[in-house]
Parts: structure tokens; C-alpha cells; sequence
């Protein structure tokens, strides 16, 4: 077998399995270390946390508290939090993290959908990120990916 990067790569389908799916995403963590930009089931894993967010926000469905999917149940703990005090932004998850279930990235878009800040996490770190605001900023908007459920966002919070 190859080993290295591009190494990991999906099992045929008979031999996929629940065990299969459910450590895929930490296996793949494992497989890309920081410095990483590999192609990964069509995403693009880099070691720019703002690239690749723009690259997950791009192929996923945005969930929010009041558009969460069939994951009504999951908002909870999935939707970031923001404080906002002066010129800093600090958006927190309420999420537990652990090897199989964790979030994988925390960011904050202004009002134009840029991107002002990025955070890369493993599951032994805490779902925050604290950022200093643009001047000229309007408003802000947090999400976080989670592995097993998704892209998740706030409400734009007016500034």
C-alpha cells in the first residue's frame, strides 16, 4: 500500500462500514499534518485555515438555528456563539471534543463574506477563536465545521 500524502483513500464500497465512516474524518486528520495541502474526497486541505474554510464553505449547506436541515436537535451545540467587546470578536462552540466527534474549524466572515479570521483545530483543543475586527466592519458572522455534522453559522451580528 502507498503511505504518505494521497494515501488514505475510500475502501470499495462492500467493505465500508459504520466503523468506517464514523473514523474517516479523524483518520484523515491524522493522515494531514499541518503543513498538509493535500486533495482529501474533494476538498482541499491546507495549512491556510482561511483557504480551506473558503473551500468548505464552498461545498457544503450552511446550517443555522433557524435553517438547521434534519438536524433541528443538533443547533445546540453546533450554532457558535459570539462577544463582541471594542475591536475583538471571541466566538466559542458549545461542543464537547473528542477523537471521533470534534470541530474541525472556527471562522468569522464580515459583512462582505470575507474572511477576517481562521482556526485549524484538533480534537484535544477548545472550540474558540478570538479576533481582532477591521476597521470598517459592519457586521460578523461566526461558523464552525463540525466532522460528523456539518458547517454551521450565526446570524449576522450587526457591530
Amino acid at each position: 500500500p502507498r503511505r504518505g500524502r494521497g494515501a488514505l483513500r475510500p475502501p470499495p464500497l462492500h467493505m465500508r462500514g459504520s466503523l468506517y465512516i464514523l473514523l474517516l474524518p479523524f483518520a484523515a486528520r491524522a493522515a494531514c499534518d499541518e503543513t498538509c495541502s493535500d486533495n482529501y474526497m474533494g476538498m482541499t486541505m491546507s495549512s491556510d485555515p482561511k483557504a480551506t474554510v473558503a473551500e468548505i464553505e464552498k461545498k457544503s449547506t450552511i446550517l443555522t438555528a433557524s435553517s438547521p436541515g434534519d438536524m433541528a436537535d443538533k443547533a445546540g451545540k453546533h450554532v457558535p456563539k459570539i462577544e463582541v467587546v471594542n475591536s475583538k470578536a471571541t466566538v466559542t462552540v458549545p461542543h464537547g471534543m473528542a477523537p471521533e466527534h470534534w470541530i474541525q474549524y472556527v471562522w468569522v466572515k464580515d459583512q462582505e463574506g470575507s474572511v477576517i479570521a481562521a482556526v485549524k483545530l484538533a480534537h484535544t483543543d477548545t472550540p474558540t477563536l478570538t479576533a481582532d475586527i477591521p476597521a470598517g466592519t459592519t457586521s460578523i458572522t461566526a461558523l464552525e465545521s463540525c466532522n460528523l455534522h456539518g458547517v454551521w453559522a450565526t446570524e449576522p451580528k450587526s457591530l
